[in-house]
């Protein structure tokens, strides 16, 4: 009786969760600026521990001589003692690795059960080193194959983590870099299983809404609206914005009404406690 109990007010909280979502105010992306602007006009969670983790460094070139030098593939981590991840048992999910394997090396080192997906490097499922796992899967907002890559096998996250046993466990660290899946990934799980998003302690995202022209029709449809909501529905969620930059690579950025913009921008949001976690 007592599982009974317990099983049904885990549903009760999760039915909770979904409302909270379907029912989350959405201000109106009527101007563009309001996008760009949102990591200015969005109150911040100040880590006082906050460290960046992984990167590469690299240089485009403008001519023999001049080069521009930025770092790709770091992510944001806050190390605040009711955040950080306990280095004895803690667990990583890091979507998008194109062979970059700085940030989940560093996370393996750091003690963290590494869990690395990407189903477009062509190799099958490996250990990489004692506490790094390698999947040829990829996040999606559905199951089945990539689109224009016949290969290259996707999932939902609900599904990922029922196949890994992590129904209910804490994710702290999060890592989506997907060049642009993540928007359908994560209207996905809004719909359906707004809860999972519950059990991760930081979430670390590059968001991808592509080039803005004056002439793009913003309305609910595109592509910088959809990033808008998953905005908000996060903050529905109880996570709060510790970071938003440019993407740093020179070649995806451009000028907005006098303001450097991006194709992409890197987001961190942290989940402070008390969390809702589902176990």
């Amino acid at each position: 009786m007592l599982a009974d109990a317990a099983e049904k007010n885990l549903e009760l909280v999760k039915e909770d969760i979904l409302k909270a979502v379907q029912t989350c105010p959405i201000p109106d992306l009527h101007d563009i600026q309001l996008g760009f602007d949102y990591g200015k006009n969005t109150k911040r969670y100040a880590c006082a521990n906050k460290t960046q983790v992984g990167g590469i460094k690299g240089r485009l070139r403008l001519s023999k001589h001049r080069f521009i030098p930025f770092l790709d593939g770091d992510k944001w981590i806050c190390y605040e003692p009711s955040l950080a991840p306990d280095p004895k048992d803690c667990l990583v999910y890091s979507f998008g690795i194109n062979n970059e394997w700085s940030f989940d090396d560093a996370m393996g080192k750091y003690g963290c059960q590494v869990y690395s997906f990407d189903p477009t490097m062509n190799r099958p499922n490996f250990k990489r080193g004692s506490n790094i796992y390698f999947k040829n899967l990829g996040l999606e907002g559905y199951n089945g194959t990539l689109h224009q890559r016949k290969q290259s096998k996707v999932d939902t996250l609900g599904n990922i983590m029922r196949m890994l046993g992590h129904e209910g466990r804490r994710i702290d660290y999060l890592k989506i870099d997907i060049e642009g899946s993540e928007v359908q990934a994560l209207e996905q799980v809004f719909s359906d299983a707004p809860h999972l998003l519950t059990q991760v302690s930081q979430l670390g995202m590059e968001v991808h809404p592509d080039k803005y022209r004056v002439d793009d029709k913003l309305d609910k449809t595109s592509n910088h609206y959809r990033v808008w909501r998953i905005y908000h529905r996060l903050e529905c969620l109880g996570f709060q914005l510790m970071h938003m930059g440019l993407n740093q690579y020179p070649g995806t950025q451009y000028n907005w009404n006098g303001t450097l913009q991006s194709c992409c921008y890197e987001l961190v949001w942290v989940m402070p406690p008390p969390r809702p976690l589902l176990t």
